[in-house]
């Protein structure tokens, strides 16, 4: 736009601020003078156009996969239901620690064993399972989680042997500690809940839950390691990133759709 001699301008934000500077406010009333709201009402037919100009002459970016449209319409019959696992824990009042019983991931064999692709099924995306590996391997202490000996310990209900749950720290803060809950059948999982911002939702699972169903049900019983662990670098990482535990991130975030 500058190299058309074009300077683009927008009014400023208060970002929690009660007022603006002096300067700020002069500026913002500059553009507020030229700003027409006559073009609003054609707007609409300007983003159609723009539209067509992008599809026409744009390649796609991405494309329809198998599977899109099924997913689709399965994310929306779960927007208005319930977490009956929440339910269940409230009602229950399972969240004592009395109402458990603690023993090591090699000594609980109950719960089922998943493909990677039914594990994508429940998250809805990959963005979950990324993360899922540096999260068991921070909880258990261990890179190589194939290993027979590795130390994961699994919080099963003394009342509800088909709920479990693990205790890993929160990724944002050493101060929260979550308790990811899965509640399982001996082909598949039935449902979660985690403490985490978005731990109650159905439509997919947070990370914390993704990554307790990945190693319980997936990573552990794989007969070999993965060649080039994530966490073999911990040790030469020089910089690091924060990372929340509501950043609710996946392929579809970071990708742009074609328009239609």
């Amino acid at each position: 736009m500058h190299a058309l001699g074009l300077h683009v301008a927008m009014p400023p934000f208060l970002r929690k601020r009660k007022q603006f500077t002096t300067i700020e406010a002069n500026k913002s009333r500059l553009i507020t003078k030229i700003r027409s709201n006559s073009s609003i009402k054609d707007l609409k037919i300007y983003l159609s156009i723009a539209c067509a100009l992008i599809n026409c002459y744009k390649p796609e970016v991405l494309k329809s996969k198998p599977g899109d449209i099924e997913s689709s319409k399965e994310m929306l019959e779960l927007v208005n239901k319930p977490n009956l696992v929440e339910q269940l824990l409230n009602e229950s009042n399972l969240s004592r620690f009395s109402n458990w019983t603690t023993v090591n991931a090699t000594e609980f064999l109950e719960f089922p064993i998943l493909t990677e692709s039914q594990i994508r099924k429940l998250t809805f995306g990959i963005f979950q399972l990324k993360r899922a590996r540096s999260y068991a391997e921070e909880y258990a202490s261990s890179t190589d989680l194939t290993n027979l000996s590795i130390k994961y310990a699994v919080q099963v209900c003394k009342t509800k042997p088909d709920l479990c749950r693990v205790i890993p720290k929160s990724a944002h803060s050493k101060r929260k500690t979550y308790y990811p809950t899965i509640r399982f059948s001996k082909s598949k999982v039935v449902g979660w809940y985690c403490q985490c911002p978005i731990g109650s939702r159905v439509v997919g699972c947070c990370s914390h839950v993704a990554s307790a169903i990945w190693f319980l049900g997936f990573e552990r019983w794989q007969s070999h390691q993965r060649v080039q662990s994530s966490g073999s670098h911990l040790l030469n990482a020089s910089d690091s990133i924060q990372i929340t535990d509501f950043e609710d991130d996946d392929e579809d975030n970071q990708t742009r759709y074609r328009l239609a």
